[in-house]
């Protein structure tokens, strides 16, 4: 049976859609290989749906969206670690071919699509140095973080992981998302964005009658003082 890539691809993403958040919604930033997914070999960005799926897959708390195939790991010196899985991405070409319908001569265009299996760097091991990290990544933010902030948003609970690129809450994984510091504009920025997300996580904990909390497990507060 012939396998339908453009229906796969739209059923992985419409998985994820069902499960909660999207985290694709809003790209930090466009540095290649820093924020968006590209090849580690070649420093390409990638495209299309795969900026789409590589982002999912960077759920798994990759340090840097910077991936290749196994072949490549291989011709690096590395290797793609025992029992990793790697993520489906997508070749898109279009072909100029003879229209054996048509008359002599006559040609039409026939899309082409492929596909490959790349893994994230932190995948691998064995690597060389200078494909791990797209190197020296200028500096936005020239403000210092701010240790009590920082203290209180550890003893909020919320699991908060940073440099992905993205700012979001995930409630399917119950997790905030949030860019580097170091990629905001400011301090202020960044903590501004944090107790936004933080608002996102908190919200299915003290609001009522939400899905997350059925009405019967929520206490009985008619009596309570004002």
């Amino acid at each position: 049976m012939r396998r339908d890539l453009y229906a796969e691809v739209s059923a992985r993403i419409v998985a994820e859609l069902e499960r909660g958040a999207a985290p694709w919604i809003k790209p930090w930033s466009a540095t290649v290989g820093a924020n968006t997914p590209c090849n580690a070999v070649t420093n390409r960005p990638y495209s299309g749906c795969n900026i789409v799926l590589l982002w999912m897959a960077a759920n798994a708390g990759y340090r840097t969206p910077r991936y290749l195939t196994f072949k490549q790991a291989l011709e690096l010196g590395g290797n793609v670690r025992k029992g990793e899985h790697g993520t489906k991405v997508y070749f898109v070409k279009q072909l100029q071919v003879s229209d054996r319908d048509g008359e002599e001569g006559e040609t039409r265009i026939v899309p082409m699509m492929r596909e490959y299996t790349v893994f994230n760097v932190d995948q691998c091991e064995g690597l060389p140095d200078h494909v791990l990290t797209l190197g020296e990544v200028k500096v936005r933010n020239s403000d210092e973080r701010d240790p009590t902030i920082d203290g209180f948003l550890a003893c909020s609970g919320a699991s908060i992981r940073e440099g992905s690129g993205e700012a979001y809450y995930r409630p399917g994984d119950d997790f905030i998302s949030l860019p580097r510091f170091e990629a905001f504009k400011s301090a202020a920025h960044f903590y501004g964005t944090a107790f936004h997300e933080l608002g996102h996580n908190a919200e299915p904990r003290i609001m009522p009658r939400r899905p997350e909390f059925p009405q019967e497990t929520q206490p009985d507060r008619r009596g309570d003082a004002a």
